[in-house]
């Protein structure tokens, strides 16, 4: 989708997106607006999804996402969002958490940049996943979890 948006110019427009495009992955997808503050991107959290709700066990909207993130994807996790920014390429990461059990979580993010005046990536589309090799999602470990270093 992100490439067909784009076509030949270097980032697709917001506004082409579509709502049947948001409504196929809608509980896993976060949408946030890129905000410079003291030179730096920060990521306002515009929208949501019931998955990103059960991370982190509130409706996190209207805050920016540094403020809310977990500890355990925090630094990591900042570093693939300025990426998207400064490349003005989509970014794929994939950070194992421990969970309690020590059972290895991996938290997936699909991050895809967006303009809407054409002056750089001032919106970001987040699509997330958790899961385990049990093929479970176990969102508290978002909440409670460890780094893991593999």
């Amino acid at each position: 989708m992100w490439e067909r948006l784009k076509g030949t110019a270097e980032l697709p427009d917001v506004a082409a997106v579509q709502g049947y495009d948001l409504e196929r992955g809608r509980d896993k997808l976060m949408l946030l607006d890129v905000v410079w503050r003291n030179g730096q991107p920060s990521y306002l959290i515009r929208f949501q999804g019931a998955d990103f709700g059960k991370m982190h066990n509130r409706d996190c909207t209207g805050l920016f996402l540094d403020e809310v993130m977990a500890p355990a994807v925090r630094e990591r996790g900042l570093k693939a969002y300025r990426a998207v920014v400064d490349r003005r390429i989509p970014a794929f990461t994939s950070t194992p958490v421990q969970n309690a059990d020590g059972e290895a979580v991996h938290y997936e993010r699909l991050l895809l940049p967006f303009t809407s005046t054409g002056q750089g990536v001032e919106h970001i589309h987040c699509m997330i996943t958790l899961f385990t090799e049990e093929n479970h999602s176990p969102f508290e470990v978002m909440r409670k979890g460890r780094s893991r270093v593999t």
